[in-house]
């Protein structure tokens, strides 16, 4: 069994490299082959949103190392991701790279399925809103079940390793993806601390038609009195047609992307004619003062 850790800090030996490695120690003690792979370290380019990827099923014409990452992602059986907290998200190349993953949306992947845990790191309390959300959807790219997500608290370099339980935690994670990966996939359940979302296990909502809607997995729900408590009771369907099942990801490409690229086609002329008087406007030249 190979486990890989991606650490998405810039900091060496920071907070977040730590306890990615904490939990790897663990899971290396309990028979796992793993390695580590800095995300940082990377030569990571922007989606260009070519569509190459899928429209024409192409590889990725950017030549970065985003396939090399890919690859590394197919040889390992489980991931253990953690990156810091910026502004309160994930630090910036989580998020290039998850524009990147649009391009395993559409393909087979061939990691599908395989056990995931996250790891996020912030300094201060409640001034990380998006970040566990962040690296959700860096995983749910990639095609991984979630099995484990904690969010740690410190500040210095390397401060969390004077947490003990903090430290006891990151060994926990590392035990979950070793027992995740050696089990069938149908077998591979959430073990993480329960979020409000019985999906996605996050807490972050939208209001919608008096409706909240999880903005992670579109999991619905609506507050209501049982036996005089007021609950919060999720629609069925909308649990298990959830945004990132199967039948929902076939549906949102087969009804909302593919049909775009004929209709482009078809109305090209009269967009390229209607965007002439935008060509000169405010260029480099007009702008010379």
């Amino acid at each position: 069994m190979k486990i890989l850790g991606l650490i998405g800090s810039y900091r060496k030996l920071g907070n977040t490299e730590v306890l990615v490695k904490e939990a790897l120690v663990e899971s290396q003690r309990l028979g796992a082959e793993v390695d580590i792979l800095r995300l940082t370290d990377l030569r990571i380019e922007p989606c260009k949103g070519c569509m190459a990827c899928v429209f024409r099923q192409e590889e990725c014409r950017i030549p970065d190392d985003w396939r090399a990452l890919r690859d590394r992602l197919v040889e390992n059986d489980a991931v253990i991701l953690g990156a810091p907290t910026y502004l309160l998200g994930s630090a910036g190349i989580i998020k290039m790279i998850t524009d990147r993953n649009i391009a395993f949306q559409f393909g087979n992947l061939q990691h599908a399925g395989k056990p995931g845990a996250i790891i996020g790191v912030s300094g201060v309390r409640r001034w990380e809103p998006f970040a566990l959300p962040m690296l959700n959807v860096f995983m749910l790219t990639c095609g991984f079940k979630i099995i484990d997500q904690v969010m740690f608290y410190a500040q210095g370099l390397g401060e969390i390793l004077l947490d003990d339980s903090a430290m006891k935690t990151a060994r926990k994670v590392g035990t979950n993806v070793f027992e995740a990966a050696s089990k069938p996939a149908e077998k591979r359940n959430y073990v993480g601390e329960p979020g409000v979302c019985p999906v996605c296990h996050q807490n972050l909502f939208m209001i919608k038609n008096g409706t909240l809607e999880c903005a992670l997995c579109q999991a619905k729900a609506e507050f209501k009195k049982v036996n005089g408590e007021t609950k919060l009771i999720f629609d069925p369907d909308s649990l298990k047609n959830h945004r990132w099942s199967e039948e929902a990801l076939f549906e949102h490409f087969s009804l909302a992307v593919l049909p775009s690229r004929p209709r482009f086609l078809k109305n090209r002329d009269k967009i390229k004619k209607n965007t002439l008087k935008y060509r000169s406007f405010l260029t480099k030249k007009n702008c010379e003062h």
